[in-house]
């Protein structure tokens, strides 16, 4: 399949057209498409019956060839798209539908299923009746709830349906997510989540510090599901969990799809902003990724900035955010002192103690194994000897059991 992309510049539009554009060519080359050649227009106003102007429709039905398909960068309305349809009488869709295909074709656990599901049900609701060459025709008869209701009805109440199926079964897998949160805090367990735009090496990242495999390649939303890997980092032990990328213009109700996801970030103790500094467009990256964050609610928690894909950056760059690092997980470069910076933002405020509590004290032993992160026990002949992180303000209440009672 071969694929016209088609773009506007217009005077109100918020964003980069040609970086914008090769980012819907990338998405195109994700579905499967070769581009066969790109169409820009300027205009004042976007055409509501056709989003471009009569001229340049009848420019690209010229173009068309009988198995192409015509793609638009930003959404198109229903009206939109069943003109365009008409008129060039091939597949007509936008840059959000290219969106939903890969991460259709990507979700592989039930709740990326479900969250894609309700995306798409989302996206098709409001379009069914451009996505028809012609309004349905009045229908009757056995299994329609009113004789003469209009087919569309019909769609749109089955996709509600849906939508209602869906989201309810995402709801049972986000309490259990939660219930894991709530077991994590209680262990006083740190979480750290890697974020960033697509494609800036995330799950490179956790590869790299978990030594095991999760999908890791060189194209647009690689990763879709949460992946969570317990690991240690210079002895300490922690959550480290990989998150769906961001990209421009990412509709709002993609994010709402996959909130259950996102609710990880929220609940991060720390945040590494990994951003592909081999982009020359890596500060509206950063800028994107910061803005969805804000828009889920996560505005607070602690974030380093990992420039990553700095072997392949030809010169030197500003760095706008602070704290921040550079890296190459591919040469591993400078991931150890990642690591130390990891572990300083996460344990500033705590203290390694060895203390000695009697068995008669027990129930002290069992508030630090709740509270603290415990690095080593040993059970001795009258005490269990404890080396553990404890917050400094509270290091005062265990001073007394810091001399060993043991004979």
């Amino acid at each position: 399949m071969k694929g016209i992309l088609v773009g506007v510049q217009y005077p109100q539009m918020s964003y980069d057209l040609d970086i914008s554009m090769k980012e819907l060519k990338q998405l195109a080359y994700a579905c499967d498409i070769d581009v066969k050649t790109v169409v820009i227009q300027k205009l004042e106003t976007i055409s509501p019956k056709y989003y471009i102007g009569k001229g340049k429709v009848a420019e690209i039905k010229d173009m068309i060839e009988e198995d192409d398909i015509v793609i638009f960068n930003e959404e198109l309305s229903a009206l939109q798209i069943k003109n365009l349809t008409d008129a060039f009488l091939v597949e007509v869709t936008d840059r959000s539908d290219l969106i939903l295909r890969i991460f259709a074709s990507r979700a592989k656990t039930k709740e990326a299923k479900l969250q894609v599901s309700i995306a798409r049900q989302q996206y098709m609701l409001p379009r069914l009746a451009g996505m028809k060459k012609e309004l349905y025709s009045q229908q009757g008869g056995m299994g329609f709830r009113g004789l003469g209701e209009k087919q569309i009805e019909l769609d749109r109440r089955r996709i509600r349906r849906e939508l209602t199926r869906a989201q309810k079964e995402l709801n049972v897998i986000e309490k259990q997510r939660q219930t894991q949160r709530k077991k994590r805090k209680i262990h006083h367990e740190k979480v750290v989540c890697l974020v960033g735009y697509t494609n800036s090496g995330k799950s490179s990242l956790l590869n790299y510090f978990t030594h095991k495999k999760v999908l890791e390649k060189d194209m647009l939303f690689a990763t879709l599901q949460t992946s969570s890997r317990q690991v240690y980092l210079k002895k300490h032990r922690l959550i480290l969990s990989d998150t769906v990328g961001f990209i421009h213009q990412l509709p709002h109700s993609f994010v709402q799809a996959f909130h259950s996801t996102l609710e990880e970030v929220k609940e991060a103790d720390l945040l590494l902003h990994v951003i592909d500094a081999s982009s020359f467009d890596y500060p509206n990256q950063i800028e994107t990724t910061l803005a969805v964050l804000k828009e889920i609610g996560v505005e607070d928690t602690p974030m380093i900035y990992v420039y990553n894909k700095i072997d392949l950056k030809e010169k030197p760059f500003l760095h706008e955010y602070h704290p921040f690092i550079d890296i190459s997980v591919k040469e591993q470069k400078h991931l150890e002192k990642l690591e130390d910076m990891i572990i300083h933002m996460l344990y500033k405020d705590y203290e390694l103690m060895e203390i000695y509590i009697p068995y008669e004290k027990g129930e002290i032993f069992s508030e630090i194994e709740n509270l603290y992160e415990i690095v080593q026990v040993d059970y001795l002949e009258n005490s269990i000897h404890l080396l553990f992180y404890v917050d400094i303000q509270r290091k005062a209440q265990y001073l007394s059991f810091v001399k060993k009672t043991d004979s």
